[in-house]
């Protein structure tokens, strides 16, 4: 077989059509494996992220068990992590590609606060499925590229989740409080 961009990198490949066998590990395989490992992760986020606003709102109306909140988690604990500044600093990407923009509340009846609230959720989904967007990287890439893949993708998120955790415990207990308000009256 002639040569391609798989034997240039390193990876596995079938190079007479039968037993897989290592190819040329050079630098600059290396780098533009690295290179394709990025646009692997960064596609993949894009692609989950333009899925997104096409979820049912039913499956968001409710946390589940990766939306719960923690005994721990409290707005303080938030703060401290700096949530306000990096919401001010992050770009938010919620419009993009036809969801709704999290950057301000919508208004503050009951209502609107739990659809920003089913948005907070969905956005939460985004980024902890885009944390996984490394995995195909094990079907081609050496463990330490695969290793390296993971950690970008997990760093990546964790700023977001900071946001959206804060922003999901924050707004839970404001429509909870209306919530008991309206069936009060």
């Amino acid at each position: 077989m002639g040569s391609g961009i798989w034997e240039e990198v390193g990876t596995w490949v079938l190079t007479d059509g039968s037993l897989p066998g290592r190819v040329n590990d050079s630098l600059s395989g290396f780098v533009l494996l690295g290179v394709i490992d990025i646009a692997i992760i960064a596609g993949l986020s894009v692609l989950i992220g333009a899925t997104a606003p096409r979820w049912p709102d039913r499956w968001l109306r409710s946390d589940v068990f990766i939306t719960r909140s923690w005994r721990w988690e409290s707005p303080r604990v938030y703060r401290r992590l700096g949530a306000p500044r990096l919401a001010a600093r992050l770009p938010e990407f919620g419009e993009v590609f036809g969801g709704r923009s999290k950057n301000e509340v919508p208004g503050r009846d009951l209502a609107s606060l739990e659809g920003y609230l089913v948005e907070v959720r969905r956005a939460t989904w985004v980024h902890y499925l885009s944390m996984l967007t490394w995995l195909p990287l094990l079907f081609f890439n050496p463990w330490w590229m695969t290793l390296a893949g993971a950690v970008i993708a997990v760093v990546v998120n964790i700023p977001f989740l900071v946001i959206l955790r804060g922003n999901n415990l924050r707004l839970s207990r404001m429509v909870a409080s209306l919530q008991s308000r309206e069936q009060e009256q």
